[in-house]
């Protein structure tokens, strides 16, 4: 018989929550790229965007995007991350939370700055989700 814990994990629905992190750091006015890697099937809960220290030589613009693809905007848009702070990502609409990830295991995390002055700094990108629980 099932102990109510592996009840409750094992054919309820329930996941666990995880979190990862992706580092850019900032170098001039280019695009910096990475990639978090999700196991298929999870469900997308949130995205975070940190900065610890804002970016140096002013830039005019520094946005966060997120896709599917490389260079993709289709999870996350154009999120401004160039001040110091801590900033919720707003997902597109069309993304899916759920069903979104159901094969898809890469998520393209880019950073594009423009318009500054040797432009240098770090921007953590902070994925919450929960893997499937089987």
């Amino acid at each position: 018989m099932a102990t109510e814990q592996q009840y409750i994990v094992g054919g309820n629905g329930a996941r666990t929550s995880a979190s990862q992190v992706c580092t850019l750091v900032v170098n001039g006015n280019t695009t910096v790229k990475g990639q978090i890697v999700v196991p298929a099937n999870s469900w997308l809960k949130s995205i975070a965007v940190e900065t610890p220290v804002a970016i140096t030589g002013t830039p005019a613009s520094c946005n966060v995007n997120i896709g599917t693809t490389d260079g993709g905007t289709d999870i996350m848009a154009a999120t401004a991350a160039g001040s110091q702070g801590h900033v919720a990502g707003t997902l597109t609409a069309a993304f899916d939370k759920i069903l979104g990830l159901a094969s898809l295991t890469t998520l393209y995390v880019q950073v594009v700055t423009a318009g500054g002055t040797s432009s240098a700094g770090t921007i953590n990108v902070l994925v919450s989700y929960d893997p499937p629980s089987r």
